[in-house]
C-alpha cells in the first residue's frame, strides 16, 4: 500500500474542522462527539481527499493483526461519521461510498491540503571498474535474478496472497407472479422449490425452473404446507403443516400421498446429512430422530429458539440461527454433528454452504434491510492467508433473503424483496379502505391531543418520525444505535413522545423524546423488557407491561420521582391503556386465549370484558368504547375483524371485516390503531418479492 500523504494539524471543510493532533472534530468552534475508530477513519479519509481509500487499506491501518468483523466495524464508523456531520449515504456531501470497494472524502478541503511525501535522494555509490568479461557475467546474473524475482512475485500474488472477495456479476429475476415468497429455497439442479402466501391466508409449495419461467404449485393434500428441505436425491420434500401446530411430513416431489414423520411437533427441521435422520427444534432444544420419527435424541439446548439448520458439506458440523425475541437479535450458532462443541459464530439468520464448502452464504439485517454476506471457510492452498471476516455481497436497492447456492456453485438463488407498507384507513361511510398519511411507508401511528400531529415508525427501518397529519413538516426523532422504535404515544400537552426501542445487546425499554427533536432519554434503564407505554391523562405517569416476561405485572412510573410501582392484581397482563378520564386501565392477558381485562381505580379490581382471542385494544377519544382485533369464530377467508365494546352495557359491535384486504404487517403481528375520528388504521404490506439468480465470481 502506498504511503499516506502527510497533512497539517488542522483540516477544515465547510463549517467543520478536524484537529488531528488533539483528536477533535469541531463545528463552528464547538467540539463534537466523535472519537475512537470513527475519528480514525475520518482522519485517514482526510489524508487523501477526493481519492478512494479501500476497505482493505482501512483494515490494515486500523486492525492489522486483530480478528474483528471488519465490515461491521467500518459500517458502524462510517454511519457515526455521517450522523455527526449530518451526512447521508443517499445524498453524500462529505463521505461517498463506492460499493464493496471503499470510501472517499468528497467535500472541498480548505485547510490541511495534503502534502505528498518527497522521495529520499538516491545515495551515489562508488563502483569499482570491471573488465568486460566480468561485466557480461554480472549482466547475466542480474537478468536471471530479475526473472526469478518477477516469478516469485507473480507466484506470491496468485498462491500466497489472501484471496480476493467474491462478487456478483449479474442479477436475473426468475419469477414474476407478484405473490409473497419465503424460503428455504431448495434446488435439485433443474428446479427451485419454495413457499408462497396466498390470500386467506394460505400457503403453497411451488416450483420454478432454474432458468426462470412459470411458477407451478406442487400438489399435496396438506392444508398449510411449508417446505423445509429437499432430500439429497431430490425425490422428497420435508414439509411442515402450519395448520396442525407443526407436524412433519415427507412429500414425494413427483406427487402422491405424503407420510407423517411420527408424532413430532417442530418449529424448524431439516434432513440429516446421511439421509436416514431428521434434525429439528422444539422449544429451546435441538433433537435428532430417525426418518420414521422414532428414537428422538436431544443434541443440545440453547438460550432461545433454534431455526434454519444447515449441515456442512463434509457433515462434520451444523449451523443454525438462534432468535432472541427479548433483545431482537439473531445469532448463527455452530456445533459438531453430535451436538458437542456448541459456539456462537456471528449475527445473521438463514445461511448455507457452497457445494465445495469454501464459503458460507448467509443473510443479515441492518436498519431494516436484509443483505447477503459470505464467510470464507476454506483456503484454495494450505499456505494461503485466510480472510476470517464476513464479506458483504449485496447492498441494495432490494433486500435479499433465503440464500441457496446452486448445485454447480456458479450462482446463488435468493428471494429479492422490496419492503414497503401502505397506511390505510377504514371509511365506515362507504365501507372502503382508503390510503392515509400521503403514502408514507409506516406503522404504529399515534396522534397528538389536538389531532394535528402524528408520530409513527417508518417501515421497514424502524426509525421514529413526527409530522403533520397530511405528511408535511416531517422530522426524524431517532437514529442509530437505537433500533426498532415502536408504539409512540404523545404526552397530553403534546411536548413529548414516549416510545419503545432497543439499544444494542439490551432488551426493549421505554424512551422519551421531545416532539421537536433531541436526544431520546431512557426512562427506567432495566434488563427487564418494557413494552407499550401509555400516558396518564394528567401527563405525570406512564403505565407499561411486558409480554416477554412470564407472569410479570403491569407497572406505573411516576415521572417526577422516577419510581415504578406494580398495579395490583396485574400479573400475567400486558398492553395497558389508560382511559381518557384516568379512572380505568384496559389490558390483555399474556396467556392464550388472550382476553380483554379492565382495572377500576375506585375498586382496585379487574373485570373480564371479552373472553376470547383478541389484540391491539384502543380507547375511543370519548372513552365510551374500546376497539380491538377479534379473532373469535371468524370465517377462514375473513382472517379477523375489528370490533368495539361499549363500556355502558358491554355490548360488542362489529366495525370492519378485513376480508379481501390483502396482507397486513407490523412489528408485533398486524398493527391496528385509530385515527383522530376513531376510524380504524392499518399497515398494509405492499412489499414485492421474487426469486432471483445471482451469478457469482468466486476468488
Amino acid at each position: 500500500m502506498a504511503e499516506p500523504a502527510t497533512t497539517s494539524a488542522v483540516v477544515r471543510f465547510g463549517v467543520f474542522e478536524v484537529d488531528l493532533r488533539a483528536g477533535e472534530l469541531r463545528k463552528n468552534g464547538s467540539k463534537l462527539k466523535l472519537a475512537g475508530q470513527p475519528f480514525q477513519v475520518l482522519a485517514i479519509l482526510l489524508e487523501r481527499p477526493g481519492e478512494l481509500v479501500t476497505r482493505e487499506e482501512l483494515q490494515k491501518r486500523l486492525w492489522p493483526d486483530t480478528f474483528v468483523d471488519v465490515d461491521h466495524n467500518l459500517n458502524t464508523a462510517i454511519n457515526k461519521i455521517r450522523e455527526v456531520l449530518g451526512d447521508s449515504a443517499e445524498n453524500s456531501r462529505f463521505v461517498d461510498t463506492l460499493s464493496r470497494r471503499g470510501y472517499r472524502f468528497i467535500a472541498p478541503v480548505n485547510g490541511g491540503v495534503p502534502i505528498p511525501k518527497l522521495p529520499e535522494a538516491a545515495i551515489p555509490l562508488d563502483r569499482p571498474k570491471t573488465r568486460g568479461r566480468l561485466f557480461s557475467s554480472a549482466l547475466v546474473t542480474t537478468i536471471v535474478t530479475i526473472i526469478l524475482a518477477v516469478s516469485v512475485v507473480a507466484l506470491s500474488k496468485t498462491v500466497f496472497r489472501t484471496p480476493s472477495a467474491p462478487r456478483i456479476l449479474r442479477f436475473t429475476r426468475l419469477t414474476d407472479d407478484g405473490q409473497t415468497k419465503f424460503g428455504p429455497l431448495c434446488t435439485d439442479g433443474s428446479r427451485i422449490y419454495f413457499n408462497e402466501v396466498m390470500r386467506g391466508p394460505r400457503s403453497l409449495i411451488v416450483q420454478v425452473p432454474i432458468k426462470g419461467g412459470e411458477v407451478v404449485p406442487l400438489s399435496t393434500p396438506i392444508k398449510q404446507p411449508v417446505v423445509l428441505d429437499l432430500s439429497k436425491e431430490g425425490t422428497d420434500l420435508l414439509v411442515g403443516n402450519g395448520d396442525e401446530g407443526g407436524t412433519l411430513w415427507v412429500q414425494p416431489v413427483a406427487g402422491g400421498s405424503p407420510r407423517r414423520v411420527g408424532t413430532i411437533l417442530a418449529g424448524a427441521a431439516r434432513f440429516g446429512p446421511d439421509g436416514t435422520s431428521i434434525i429439528y427444534g422444539k422449544g429451546h432444544d435441538v433433537y435428532s430422530m430417525s426418518m420414521d420419527g422414532s428414537s428422538p435424541r436431544k443434541l443440545l439446548t440453547v438460550d432461545s429458539t433454534p431455526l434454519a439448520f444447515r449441515f456442512s458439506p463434509d457433515a462434520r458440523v451444523f449451523r443454525f440461527s438462534q432468535f432472541d425475541s427479548v433483545v431482537e437479535s439473531v445469532t448463527i450458532m455452530e456445533a459438531s454433528a453430535d451436538g458437542t462443541r456448541l459456539r456462537k459464530m456471528f449475527e445473521g439468520l438463514r445461511g448455507e454452504w457452497t457445494s465445495d464448502g469454501r464459503f458460507f452464504i448467509f443473510e443479515k439485517m441492518i436498519d431494516g434491510r436484509i443483505d447477503l454476506w459470505g464467510l470464507p471457510e476454506a483456503k484454495r492452498f494450505p499456505w494461503q492467508k485466510r480472510n476470517h471476516s464476513p464479506i458483504q455481497l449485496t447492498a441494495g436497492p432490494l433486500s435479499f433473503a433465503d440464500p441457496s447456492p446452486s448445485k454447480d456453485g456458479k450462482k446463488i438463488y435468493a428471494v429479492g424483496v422490496s419492503q414497503r407498507a401502505e397506511v390505510i384507513r377504514y371509511d365506515s361511510g362507504n365501507h372502503q379502505f382508503v390510503p392515509y398519511l400521503s403514502g408514507i411507508s409506516a406503522e404504529g401511528l399515534a396522534f397528538s391531543q389536538d389531532g394535528q400531529w402524528v408520530a409513527y415508525t417508518s417501515y421497514p427501518d424502524g426509525m421514529l418520525w413526527r409530522s403533520k397529519v397530511d405528511g408535511s413538516e416531517r422530522l426524524q426523532l431517532t437514529f442509530r444505535p437505537l433500533r426498532r422504535a415502536f408504539l409512540p404515544r404523545w404526552s397530553p400537552d403534546g411536548k413529548q413522545i414516549a416510545f419503545n426501542a432497543i439499544v444494542p445487546d439490551a432488551s426493549w425499554n421505554i424512551f422519551l423524546v421531545s416532539s421537536n427533536g433531541g436526544t431520546p432519554q431512557r426512562i427506567l434503564p432495566s434488563e427487564q423488557t418494557q413494552m407499550d407505554a401509555n400516558w396518564s391523562p394528567d401527563g405525570n405517569s406512564l403505565v407499561f407491561g411486558s409480554v416477554f416476561v412470564p407472569n410479570a405485572p403491569i407497572y406505573i412510573i411516576d415521572l417526577r420521582s422516577k419510581r415504578a410501582s406494580p398495579l395490583p392484581g396485574s400479573n400475567g397482563l400486558f398492553s395497558p391503556h389508560w382511559s381518557p378520564d384516568g379512572r380505568q386501565i384496559a389490558a390483555i392477558t399474556t396467556e392464550r386465549p388472550r382476553k380483554l381485562m379492565l382495572f377500576d381505580f375506585s375498586t382496585h379490581k379487574w373485570t373480564e370484558l371479552f373472553g376470547s382471542e383478541m389484540g391491539y385494544e384502543n380507547w375511543s377519544r370519548d372513552g365510551k368504547y374500546i376497539y380491538f382485533q377479534d379473532y373469535h369464530d371468524h370465517a377462514p377467508d375473513v382472517g379477523y375483524r375489528i370490533v368495539r365494546l361499549r363500556l355502558s352495557d358491554r355490548k360488542v359491535e362489529n366495525v370492519a371485516e378485513l376480508k379481501n384486504l390483502g396482507g397486513l404487517t407490523g412489528t408485533f403481528g398486524d398493527w391496528f390503531g385509530l385515527a383522530p375520528d376513531d376510524s380504524p388504521l392499518f399497515s398494509r404490506d405492499i412489499s414485492t418479492s421474487e426469486i432471483y439468480s445471482l451469478e457469482m465470481e468466486w476468488p
